[in-house]
């Protein structure tokens, strides 16, 4: 009975740590501000890197997306790695660099040190990463993007956002990451912390990058880069305006796969940098200890569904303070969670979400099955060419 005792109050300690961390956050994240900058009168020349494994479906689109920004100093890069001749032959035919790629061992890490070394080191002052679904919004993001490393900036996410909701799961999808980019971006910066790094749609001052990069092998490429720049105090800031449409996924096996890769990464990183973190934070270094301390929450889906029986089995079983304690937590993680989602996704179309989220629960426990080898073996997501509003593309020169 004791250890049973001594088990759940770890349990409810657990939850009150990820509880309050969310709602510390998303509280924070109501209150941030997009940070404005001078216009650059240097044009600094920007390499947009585009890895793309398997893209013949998007990579065109991508690329006449990329072609329409106006910035008179950059270069789209495509990574081609498997596609078919006839797509290439066409990429080749358009004012853009392709490069092909091919290893049995890739990663996307290994696509992108590998053709580095291929480039002179001083072709470029800036690296932005997009993924091959990936579409920009702003017709000046080059510029406005100029102007923030102009201010200094070392290291920037920008907003990634749903480029599809076509299905319940792609919907699903699309507020997850709107949550995240509230707690870990919109959140963080607010209070001075680093921004969190998302895969792609983020930029970086191209030396810093190309050096950091030689060190990282693993599928998690992003997050590693993230922990070797915070660890080396480079902070990453958000720029909330400067957006990038991104394919959320639309079928359950992509959505399991996904979520292995991530789910197994955030374990070897909490497994690997606990010890540094502490050494970390009796340096001064708050933002990698956090950094690490987010390895250690649950992915919201889990959070969100485990907080719900958590809190059922205390109003069965359980009364006065241990009660209280379980109801607190689940009004602050679903009160967290809540005012994390952008208003614009509270339509009716929501309610999309809730019934599907059982589902999307099963799906996260089908993820935990399939994590073995997950953080070395190249697993691509399949991209397609989805449905999406192309109201949604500025097209005004003079658009913000």
């Amino acid at each position: 009975m004791i250890v049973l005792k001594i088990i759940f109050f770890l349990i409810t300690g657990y939850y009150i740590f990820c509880t309050l961390y969310i709602f510390i956050f998303s509280i924070a994240g109501l209150f941030f501000k997009n940070p404005v900058f001078k216009k650059a009168i240097i044009h600094r020349r920007i390499a947009i890197f585009v890895p793309a494994y398997k893209a013949d479906n998007v990579i065109e689109e991508l690329a006449r997306n990329v072609l329409l920004q106006d910035y008179p100093n950059y270069e789209l890069i495509i990574i081609a790695d498997s596609m078919t001749e006839s797509v290439v032959n066409r990429l080749k035919a358009l004012p853009v660099k392709v490069m092909e790629f091919a290893d049995d061992n890739r990663t996307k890490a290994l696509a992108l040190n590998t053709i580095m070394a291929q480039l002179p080191d001083d072709d470029y002052d800036i690296a932005l990463i997009l993924d091959s679904d990936n579409l920009i919004k702003n017709r000046d993001f080059l510029y406005r993007l100029n102007d923030a490393f102009d201010s200094g900036l070392k290291a920037v996410q920008t907003h990634r956002t749903a480029k599809n909701t076509n299905t319940s799961l792609a919907l699903l999808d699309a507020a997850s990451e709107e949550i995240n980019n509230t707690l870990f971006r919109r959140g963080h910066v607010t209070v001075g912390l680093s921004s969190s790094l998302i895969g792609s749609a983020m930029a970086f001052d191209y030396s810093i990058y190309k050096e950091q990069m030689k060190y990282i092998f693993s599928s998690g490429e992003d997050k590693e880069l993230e922990m070797r720049l915070l660890k080396n105090r480079i902070h990453i800031a958000y720029l909330d305006d400067l957006v990038v449409l991104d394919e959320k996924t639309q079928h359950a096996n992509a959505f399991v796969t996904q979520r292995a890769r991530w789910i197994a990464n955030q374990i070897m990183l909490a497994r690997s940098s606990i010890g540094e973190g502490f050494i970390q934070l009796f340096k001064g270094n708050i933002d990698f200890f956090d950094k690490v301390m987010q390895h250690f929450l649950l992915p919201r889906i889990f959070l969100i569904a485990t907080v719900f029986i958590f809190a059922v089995l205390a109003m069965v079983f359980l009364c006065d303070m241990y009660l209280h304690v379980w109801l607190i937590i689940a009004a602050l993680t679903y009160l967290s969670i809540g005012i994390s989602i952008p208003q614009r996704l509270y339509t009716v179309r929501i309610l999309k979400i809730l019934f599907y989220l059982p589902k999307g629960v099963i799906l996260m426990f089908l993820s935990l099955l399939k994590m073995k080898g997950a953080t070395t073996k190249f697993i691509a997501t399949e991209h397609t060419a989805v449905p999406h509003d192309t109201s949604v593309l500025e097209t005004d020169e003079n658009s913000d």
